[in-house]
């Protein structure tokens, strides 16, 4: 899996590109990624001189179905364009667009060819492991329903800060936020959208309504490694990835195809990398899930990590490390 031919999907390809990245920085010594005719029953192997990592490699969502719109259709185009114009430019980096859930890359023109220039800007002098957000433009809708009382009820991606729109809000009005699919990482960004609302609702009589032009944040990031060019992590738009059944379900089947490929492999450590789809880490239902397991479930995985939001996160780490070989290793658990 050295070279661009690799038969794994791109998204997987990427993933493990972090994965070796992750584990060079964080145990000081170098991973490479081995060609795909030497990984044996597992999804990849990463090298550590003469050591072997066996992966498995999960996705934490389900594909589209029947006659469902994904919102991913136009997500071949927008890689295959925008690593063309990496290419020319002369940059053979990896990028990554992580997009929000239930968010959809745009497909047809002009929209296709707007949000294919904000990506590559986005991207453009990012360094390894670095991470930025890009502004997409947004509209939001702002109604007044009542003179009475401080309440704003929100649809859409600001339902998350209704309490901060409420408070001393001069009457109740409804909010469509459905063109935000994820909110900024920084509080004073957060507070700059909360206070463009509460300024223009205040003008409102009721009965009346208004548009604001407003900004959703998506994530861009550079990784390590292979595929060069831009990779899309995203789910379908019909995936809830705040199911915890749809992920606890999805989890334990990756988590037994791990095993099964530790059982019929050999390796000296493994480890299974779940890719999820969340607009921040701190989103994710993967810690939770794994502690709702039983732990013989997962007993021959050595380290288990979550990929989303442009970051890695352990969330089983190893008992033991062959590198450390004598240490004595810690009993199993989760990360908390």
């Amino acid at each position: 899996m050295t070279n661009e031919d690799s038969s794994t999907p791109r998204i997987e390809r990427a993933a493990l590109g972090m994965l070796a990245m992750w584990m060079s920085e964080r145990y000081f010594r170098t991973f490479r990624v081995t060609d795909d005719a030497e990984r044996g029953p597992f999804d990849a192997i990463l090298n550590q001189r003469d050591l072997q990592v066996g992966i498995t490699i999960g996705l934490l969502w389900e594909e589209a179905t029947g006659n469902d719109p994904s919102g991913l259709e136009g997500v071949e185009a927008l890689e295959t364009s925008v690593s063309a114009d990496l290419e020319a430019a002369n940059d053979r980096g990896s990028y990554a667009l992580w997009l929000p859930p239930r968010a959809g890359v745009p497909a047809q023109e002009p929209g296709a060819s707007d949000f294919r220039v904000l990506v590559q800007r986005g991207v453009t002098g990012l360094g390894p492991g670095e991470r930025r957000e890009v502004r997409i433009p947004a509209l939001l809708r702002i109604a007044k329903v009542d003179a009475g009382g401080a309440y704003f009820s929100v649809v859409g991606g600001m339902s998350q800060v209704w309490t901060d729109l409420s408070e001393g809000a001069p009457g109740a009005f409804h909010l469509d936020s459905k063109d935000i699919h994820r909110l900024p990482e920084e509080r004073p960004e957060i507070d700059i959208l909360v206070s463009q609302v509460r300024d223009r609702a205040a003008l409102l009589e009721v009965g009346e309504m208004t548009a604001v032009d407003s900004h959703d944040y998506w994530l861009v990031s550079r990784m390590g490694g292979e595929p060069r060019g831009l990779t899309v992590f995203g789910a379908p738009i019909s995936f809830d990835s705040a199911d915890a059944a749809a992920v606890r379900r999805l989890l334990r089947a990756h988590v037994g195809r791990a095993e099964e490929q530790r059982y019929n492999g050999t390796c000296d450590l493994t480890a299974l990398v779940l890719v999820g789809s969340y607009a921040h880490i701190e989103d994710e239902r993967v810690t939770a899930g794994l502690r709702g397991m039983n732990p013989a479930l997962y007993s021959g995985i050595d380290l288990i990590v979550l990929v989303a939001d442009g970051q890695v996160r352990q969330v089983l780490q190893p008992r033991s490390l062959p590198w450390d070989a004598g240490a004595a290793p810690p009993p199993p658990t989760p990360i908390s």
